[in-house]
């Protein structure tokens, strides 16, 4: 099986408030908590529950919010090699976008 076509999810399960269960096409499983990597940005919106709650399985077989955030397919079905990424990435945003960094 293809990379690209073992990456597809074909079913999920939101189990509490940011952890979801996915199920990917090559029957491998994997549960992911995201509340450490959303709350900035283009996430910023995933921290409310009820909007994370509207997750949706898109067409492509990833995972999608109402807006379209999204996660790459490849570090959902690998996430404990990309998490620390994610986190990193959300950190470094948030501290660009903090008004306490802001040139004054």
């Amino acid at each position: 099986m293809a990379d690209l076509e073992k990456w597809v999810i074909v079913s999920f399960k939101i189990k509490a408030d940011y952890v979801i269960d996915i199920t990917f096409k090559d029957g491998k499983t994997e549960t992911i908590d995201f509340e450490p990597v959303i709350g900035e940005g283009w996430m910023k919106q995933l921290k409310d529950p009820a909007y994370f709650r509207r997750v949706k399985l898109n067409d492509g077989g990833n995972l999608e919010w109402p807006d379209g955030q999204d996660f790459n397919p490849e570090a959902l079905y690998a996430w404990p090699r990309f998490r620390q990424f994610y986190i990193e990435d959300m950190k470094e945003h948030e501290i660009i976008t903090s008004p306490d960094t802001a040139l004054g």
